[in-house]
C-alpha cells in the first residue's frame, strides 16, 4: 500500500508544482493554482537548487538529481519559447544558463548510460516488497 501512496503523492505534488509554474509563467487562468495551493515557484526552484548542491557531493549516487538538472535546461527553453509566443517576451539569460549547464552535466557525467532510464522491465526483485522473516511466538 505504501508504494501506491508514494506514487500518488509524487504525482499530485508534481501536478501541483507544474500547474503553479504554468500559472506564474504562461497562463493567467492557472495563476490561482500557484496562489491558492501554495506551489511557490521560488520554493520549487530552491528545492531543485538544494538537490543539485547535495548531488554535487556524489553525482553518481544522485542520478535523479542530475537528470532533473538536465531537464531544467530543456524546460527553460520551452517556457521561454511559449512565453515569447504569448507576447510576454523572450529572456535569453535563463536559456543560456539552463542549456549551458544541461550540456555541461551531460558531458561531464561519468556514466552517461545511466542518465537514460533503463528500457528493460524491472525484475521481480525490484517490484516485490521483501517479506520479513516471521518471528516465532514465544511458548508459555
Amino acid at each position: 500500500m505504501r508504494p501506491v501512496i508514494l506514487r500518488i503523492g509524487l504525482l499530485l505534488m508534481g501536478i501541483g508544482l507544474l500547474g503553479g509554474s504554468v500559472g506564474t509563467e504562461l497562463l493567467d487562468s492557472f495563476k490561482a493554482i500557484d496562489e491558492q495551493v501554495g506551489t511557490n515557484g521560488s520554493a520549487a526552484s530552491a528545492v531543485l537548487g538544494i538537490g543539485l548542491i547535495i548531488a554535487a557531493i556524489n553525482p553518481s549516487g544522485s542520478v535523479a538529481w542530475v537528470r532533473a538538472g538536465i531537464l531544467y535546461g530543456i524546460v527553460v527553453l520551452v517556457f521561454e519559447i511559449v512565453s515569447a509566443v504569448h507576447g510576454k517576451g523572450f529572456h535569453l539569460g535563463p536559456v543560456i544558463f539552463g542549456l549551458a549547464f544541461t550540456l555541461l552535466l551531460i558531458a561531464a557525467y561519468p556514466e552517461r548510460k545511466k542518465l537514460l532510464p533503463s528500457t528493460s522491465p524491472p525484475s521481480a526483485a525490484d517490484t516485490e516488497p521483501t517479506a520479513e522473516e516471521p518471528h516465532p511466538e514465544p511458548q508459555t
